[in-house]
Parts: structure tokens; C-alpha cells; sequence
């Protein structure tokens, strides 16, 4: 009787392995005395209940997964798992590592979960174990595996409750404006405000208290953070960035640059 259906891949099937690598994926059949047991895990575990039931402890915390569940089992954690043994578990799963991985875990927040109840995932996995199975090149199969993963990740936050926001939706809202007007020339606080229905006065005293500053100085640090990062990764020249991000004239961008980071754009670059 065929217990598992393993794929592996080394390092070099993958372009940047760092960034992102599978490293094992299959299914478990159902058998009684099925069990893992790791110590600091090196590998992301990301499985689906096809069927059957199973026990989980990580770091001494037990869960308890059914059919239809899916369960993350976090890098850098001791997992155990184990099938019940009178409805053991039939399950699709994938092995990851990688920075990716850890930042598209912090982006959606799920890094702290581990068991995602009633989660509607199968054609997902079905996708990555088919993607798997390909004779690929490792150019293909890193864009191709890491573009599902990323669609896996992103369905299964959209299926989770949404937490209690701790931050007013309106002053949400006002954020998200700023933030995508960082390339405009005359955008106000009365604008963000308005964008809110919150008088500037209201914006600002929230602002202070979720933010610990303006929102004025809000926008000049994301502003001054876009700037960093069109510094460090495009070709741009210093006028154009301050063009591009709504300065009135390259001095002022530098003056405005240099008082927030130390250093005058051009001697940031250099050291980046």
C-alpha cells in the first residue's frame, strides 16, 4: 500500500532558493501510525485535510484538525503531528522556505496562525502539486511556484474572519489616501480629512494618537521612504525623483532628504 506520494527538489531547481524554494510537496494516504516530529523546524509547513482527523502540538500548544482544514506549521518552531488512528489523515501538502515566504505570512498576518478551519483550498494545492510534477526550467518553476504560492497565501486570508481593527476605519481611510498620493504635488491634510469625513483638526488629534505624529509628517516620511527606494533601485536622476514625487525643486528635496536621513540623496545612493 502506497503511504505517500512524495516530490523533492534541490537548490539549483530553483533560480534564488533564499527567496524562495519548495522543498517537498505530496500527499499522505490515510494510515494509522502516521506521524512527524521536527525540532526547530528549517521548512514552513502549509497542509490540507482531504479527510480523517489529526493532532498537532507546536511548541507544547495542541490543535486539533479535521476534514476540510488547513494548517500552517511555522519555521523555527518544534512541530508534532500525528493521524488519529481509527480516522487517520488523507492530506495534500507543501514544504517552503524562504524570505517570500516569511513576508507574505507577515503582509496577510498569518504568521500566527496555525489552524485555518473550513478553509476551501484544494484546487490551490491541487494547482502547486500539478506545477510540481512539470519538468521545469528553474527560471519557470521559481515564477510559477511562487505566483501560486502567493495566490494560496492571499485566498486563505481572505477567508479568515477579519480581526478587530484597532485603528479607526476612518483614520484608515485618511492613511490610505495619503499613501496613494505620494507622487502628488498639493495634496493637504484638509484633502485627507475630507477623504474621512473628518475635520482636519479630528485628523490630526487621531493621527497623533494611532500614529505618534501628524499627518503631515506621516506623508513626508512615506514620501522620503519612496524616495529611498527609487534611489536604491532605479537610475533616476536625483531631479527626477524630486519631479517624480511632487517637490517643488531638486534643493529642496535634498534639503528635505538630508534633514530626515543624515545624508544629502546623492551620498545615499553611494553608500546603498
Amino acid at each position: 500500500m502506497i503511504k505517500e506520494y512524495i516530490l523533492s527538489f534541490l537548490p539549483e531547481q530553483f533560480t534564488a532558493p533564499e527567496r524562495f524554494r519548495i522543498e517537498l510537496a505530496g500527499i499522505t494516504f490515510p494510515f494509522d501510525s502516521y506521524q512527524v516530529e521536527r525540532r526547530a523546524s528549517a521548512i514552513w509547513s502549509l497542509e490540507y485535510v482531504l479527510s480523517g482527523q489529526g493532532t498537532l502540538v507546536i511548541d507544547g500548544n495542541v490543535f486539533t484538525v479535521h476534514s476540510g482544514d488547513c494548517y500552517l506549521l511555522p519555521a523555527g518552531h518544534d512541530h508534532h503531528y500525528w493521524s488519529d488512528n481509527k480516522d487517520p489523515l488523507h492530506k495534500i501538502w507543501i514544504n517552503v522556505t524562504g524570505t517570500l515566504v516569511e513576508q507574505l505570512l507577515q503582509c496577510y498576518q498569518l504568521r500566527d496562525r496555525v489552524v485555518f478551519p473550513a478553509a476551501d483550498l484544494f484546487s490551490n494545492f491541487d494547482q502547486l502539486l500539478a506545477l510540481c510534477e512539470k519538468e521545469l526550467a528553474p527560471s519557470e518553476r521559481s515564477r510559477s511556484s511562487s505566483l501560486l504560492f502567493h495566490q494560496l497565501i492571499f485566498d486563505l486570508s481572505e477567508q479568515q474572519p477579519a480581526r478587530p481593527r484597532l485603528i479607526p476605519e476612518a483614520v484608515l481611510q485618511a492613511k490610505i489616501f495619503l499613501e496613494n498620493h505620494l507622487q502628488d504635488s498639493r495634496i493637504t491634510v484638509a484633502q485627507a480629512a475630507a477623504a474621512a469625513n473628518l475635520s482636519s483638526s479630528q485628523l490630526t488629534r487621531q493621527f497623533k494618537k494611532y500614529f505618534q505624529q501628524t499627518p503631515y509628517d506621516y506623508y513626508l516620511d512615506k514620501k522620503l521612504e519612496l524616495a529611498q527606494l527609487l534611489l536604491k533601485e532605479t537610475l533616476l536622476s536625483i531631479q527626477e525623483i524630486a519631479d517624480r514625487l511632487g517637490f517643488a525643486d531638486e534643493h529642496y528635496f535634498s534639503t528635505i532628504f538630508r534633514q530626515k536621513n543624515g545624508s544629502a540623496p546623492s551620498r545615499w545612493r553611494m553608500r546603498e
